[in-house]
């Protein structure tokens, strides 16, 4: 398969493999936009799912936060009032967004217990993903996990184990974890250990990442062999569209072949006019609007 990710179909997206992916998100030039959505949250518009908003607004990867991967379903607002059920499964939202479908489990320290287990890194969790089709796991850390980039190396090492086909994505957003820690010393371990993309926050999300500091994370990654994503998971989703445009130039501009925009904006998902206004941003009107039309 020889596509840019913005013209994938859903049929496309169902047969992709690991290799396909990374070669799509590759030769598609810095133009691959990740949206996050709180699966677990009902989104403020009635009878959809935000994982179907974020397709909607042209998302090229859907990555569902929060969700229990024992219990897994996506919450619907308005179910009682029109008469349907309250929530979609992970196979209907593959079939109702038709775009590459993702989920955080989070490599939290031995003995934390602040969490449900379906949401953390365990043989189980990893196994019950491949199972429901997951196209990529994200590793990382929603704020006070407690996740390091040692406990992230570790669960990159437990997911490759498990699965060879897997996509597996890594790394810290933002503080969610403990500290900011910007350490590049250990990006060719997240490569050894079988990472294909490994995630960096966006330039001016997080205190200290320059556009500069963003180049130097982007280049060391791409010279250990991985793809990078340059990530706002600092609820700047939020902020105005005049900044997202300025993060999405400076994140294409350092180097990340995705640029992500995360879930704190209302009701588990990003403003979506600035997940509009991103993908304008990186890949221009023609490119976006068709991402935004087509699911079939």
């Amino acid at each position: 398969m020889k596509k840019r990710i913005f013209d994938l179909t859903s049929h496309d997206v169902k047969n992709m493999t690991r290799d396909e992916i990374v070669a799509c998100i590759r030769q598609s030039e810095g133009r691959t936009m990740m949206v996050e959505n709180v699966a677990a949250m009902a989104p403020l518009l009635d009878l959809v799912s935000g994982a179907e908003i974020a397709a909607a607004f042209g998302a090229d990867m859907i990555t569902l936060n929060c969700l229990d991967i024992f219990a897994p379903r996506a919450e619907v607002s308005g179910a009682s009032n029109h008469g349907v059920k309250d929530h979609f499964t992970v196979e209907e939202l593959r079939s109702l967004t038709g775009r590459l479908l993702g989920c955080n489990l989070e490599p939290v320290p031995e003995n934390f217990t602040d969490i449900q287990i379906g949401r953390s890194v365990t043989r189980e969790t990893v196994v019950r993903a491949v199972e429901l089709g997951m196209n990529y796991i994200m590793l990382t850390g929603n704020p006070g996990m407690h996740v390091t980039q040692e406990t992230i190396l570790n669960a990159i090492q437990l997911c490759r184990e498990v699965s060879q086909e897997i996509v597996i994505i890594a790394g810290k957003m933002h503080g969610g974890g403990v500290g900011n820690d910007y350490n590049l010393d250990i990006v060719r371990n997240f490569a050894e250990a079988g990472a294909d993309i490994m995630m960096f926050p966006a330039p001016y999300t997080t205190p200290g990442v320059t556009p500069q500091l963003a180049h130097q994370m982007m280049t060391e990654v791409h010279n250990a062999g991985m793809l990078g994503l340059l990530a706002i998971g600092t609820s700047q989703e939020g902020a105005s569209e005049s900044y997202i445009e300025q993060v999405a130039m400076a994140s294409k501009a350092a180097g990340a072949d995705i640029v992500h925009i995360g879930d704190g904006g209302y009701s588990g998902i990003a403003i979506p006019e600035n997940i509009i206004r991103m993908g304008i941003t990186i890949r221009g009107r023609r490119h976006q609007f068709k991402r935004m039309a087509n699911r079939r």
